[in-house]
């Protein structure tokens, strides 16, 4: 009776062991080699980017091999508060931490993995989440967009949607391009139809 117990619970010990790893398609090629990263106990900087990503969600506390707890879910207006206290606190003695940028968000995504799609060697313990960008979308002010980092899916959510927040600091590589105004012609033709 009891190896039919420890037979019935062992699959159950694998799901519960292999949860929080990534599935990764070996065949692609890796789309953020860890020797892109410096990787430090709670930071990572990218050469290629030149930025420096907290390693731990918003929530998460790093245990000294990897990520521990759940990430805060709070909304984009709760997210930026959240992003200036830990301004004022100096996490690891930085006062510059922001948004990231959805182009951003993007250069640390594992292509090949999912379920999250990070390097884990950069990233141990990343949940497979949404994360808030500082984008928000033009022409619908209470919308901003998220990387979903479970199936690598951009999308436009309401600002009020709880979702997760990673730190980054440096300066911003990508700057949206502002929308140029409407020539007269075309204010003109707009005004006819």
């Amino acid at each position: 009776m009891n190896a039919k117990v420890f037979l019935l619970s062992l699959p159950a010990l694998v799901v519960a062991l292999s949860a929080n790893a990534a599935t990764c398609r070996q065949e692609l090629g890796e789309s953020t080699p860890t020797a892109r990263f410096d990787v430090d106990a709670q930071n990572v900087v990218d050469h290629e980017t030149k930025l420096t990503w907290a390693r731990c969600a918003l929530g998460q506390r790093w245990n000294g091999s990897s990520c521990d707890g759940e990430p805060a879910l709070m909304s984009w207006d709760e997210a930026r508060e959240a992003i200036a206290a830990a301004n004022r606190d100096k996490p690891q003695g930085q006062a510059d931490w922001r948004f990231a940028s959805l182009p951003e968000l993007a250069t640390i995504v594992e292509r090949r993995c999912f379920e999250p799609r990070v390097n884990e060697a950069v990233f141990p313990g990343a949940p497979s989440v949404r994360f808030w960008s500082g984008m928000e979308k033009r022409g619908a002010k209470g919308m901003a967009y998220s990387l979903d980092f479970g199936a690598g899916a951009a999308q436009a959510s309401d600002k009020e949607t709880k979702v997760a927040v990673r730190l980054v600091r440096g300066t911003p590589w990508f700057q949206p391009k502002p929308m140029p105004a409407p020539t007269a012609s075309a204010a003109g033709a707009n005004a006819a139809n």
